[in-house]
């Protein structure tokens, strides 16, 4: 086994570990919960540098992308610390730490995995192998062991135990389903392994149903649609996902009438006028975020700090109607509104820009053939779920997730490239004689041939 496989051993590990870890966090012990989502990429980490020391060498390979990546993970967790220095009753200074070493680490274990991999297109394939894993161990949970999700369930519906929260299961199936499209496109000629794909990708559609989130249905089935009528890369697509809310918050009788057509009601059930127009209640949520943002305005240029709404009082008003006394448990059920809130818009556009770059990037690898382009329809994916869920908020899976995407994006290639003309040109200094550089060589050579022709 060389190096690169135990790189990517680790790497596969890492995802149903991170499962398990968040299972943990719930149940026993948050901080110790995080060290354990981390372990096989703290293990990443642990071996590059023991083979730097061997090798004893170091070179920097990162281009400016990593030092916009790195602004913003450290605004996060800045925001964690505001947090706890303003008293937030679920925060502790140990847990507050192992969650930065959280958000901090995988980011940089990906980094090496990349470094170890680039000379093989292996990151679609590792990554469906990996998410996988963290499916079935969840599977197995469920139905065999009779678990449920410690932080977030819902009764009489399927809920994945090793995972953040509830509705990232449905996230989870869609992105899975996302990738497989590219290998059942890919081996279509070849009936075994298509079929095998196609009920895999089957059974992930039952399993999304019986979760049942709505807006990751509507999402997947937006995505999809674009995929199979070749409009995945058309223009407009990231601009479309940044006013995702205001066109949601006025489009819910719309998107009631359609849930309402024959098929998608008995599919998603619970179709009520009420329900759908307020997105199960999110819509007060995001009325009171957009009401802060147009009107209130503290800390709109470097935030409040993690959970900055409870702080502010910002949605005590859905905390009075869903009747929960512990506010500080509520979110604002949006990436991108909780970003805005807690870290300002000066770090909401930053992500924003890393955002962008990741899309571009991807829609670039797809129109030329790369496999790398596979990923593009789970970018647009997460691109539209961080408007309606905290999905790639923090330590959840989005995030993680986002944190692979871009790794691929920060290694400078050029160093490579100039460290391996650098290494050519030093072995092609002399000739087979010692005497003269190849080029004169090969002259000298191709004149003796001609002198005795």
């Amino acid at each position: 086994m060389d190096k690169r496989n135990i790189i990517n051993f680790l790497f596969v590990s890492s995802f149903p570990v991170y499962g398990l870890g968040t299972y943990f966090s719930a149940v026993h012990s948050p901080a110790g919960g995080y060290i354990v989502s981390i372990f096989p990429l703290l293990l990443i980490i642990l071996f590059y540098l023991i083979d730097l020391l061997y090798k004893n060498e170091f070179r920097i390979r990162l281009n400016g992308y990593y030092l916009f990546m790195l602004v913003f993970t450290l605004s996060s967790i800045a925001s964690m610390f505001i947090a706890l220095g303003k008293g937030l009753p679920e925060a502790s200074l140990i847990q507050t730490i192992a969650k930065s070493v959280l958000l901090f680490v995988p980011f940089h274990a990906f980094l090496i995995m990349m470094l170890y991999n680039e000379k093989k297109e292996n990151m679609v394939r590792l990554t469906l192998i990996s998410l996988s894993v963290l499916l079935f161990i969840n599977l197995a949970g469920f139905f065999g062991l009779g678990l449920s999700n410690a932080g977030h369930s819902i009764e009489g519906r399927l809920n994945f135990p090793f995972l953040d929260g509830f509705y990232s299961g449905a996230s989870l199936l869609a992105i899975i389903n996302l990738i497989l499209l590219h290998y059942l496109k890919r081996n279509w000629k070849y009936p075994i392994r298509f079929g095998v794909l196609a009920a895999y990708f089957l059974l992930n559609l039952v399993l999304i149903f019986l979760i049942n989130s709505r807006l990751s249905i509507l999402i997947l089935g937006m995505v999809m649609a674009l995929w199979v009528f070749g409009a995945i890369r058309m223009k407009g697509i990231f601009l479309l996902s940044m006013f995702t809310l205001p066109i949601l918050l006025t489009s819910g009788i719309i998107i009631y009438k359609v849930l309402q057509l024959p098929g998608l009601s008995f599919f998603l059930q619970r179709v009520n006028v009420e329900d759908v127009t307020t997105f199960n209640g999110r819509a007060f949520l995001w009325r009171d975020a957009m009401d802060w943002l147009m009107n209130d305005q503290r800390g709109l240029f470097f935030g409040n700090g993690y959970k900055g709404h409870y702080f502010m009082g910002l949605i005590s008003d859905v905390a009075k109607l869903w009747n929960e006394k512990e506010v500080y448990h509520m979110h604002l059920h949006s990436t991108s509104l909780e970003t805005l809130v807690c870290q300002g818009v000066v770090f909401f556009l930053l992500f924003a820009v890393l955002f962008y770059l990741v899309y571009a990037y991807y829609k670039k690898k797809s129109k030329e053939g790369n496999q790398e382009g596979a990923l593009l329809p789970v970018v647009i994916y997460l691109l539209f779920i961080m408007q309606v869920d905290t999905f790639l908020y923090l330590d959840n899976l989005g995030f993680i997730l986002f944190s692979l995407l871009i790794s691929k994006l920060v290694i400078d290639k050029k160093a490579n490239e100039n460290q391996a003309m650098k290494i050519i040109k030093q072995t092609e200094l002399f000739d087979y004689t010692g005497t003269a550089t190849r080029k004169w060589g090969a002259v000298a050579i191709h004149y003796n041939e001609t002198e005795k022709s």
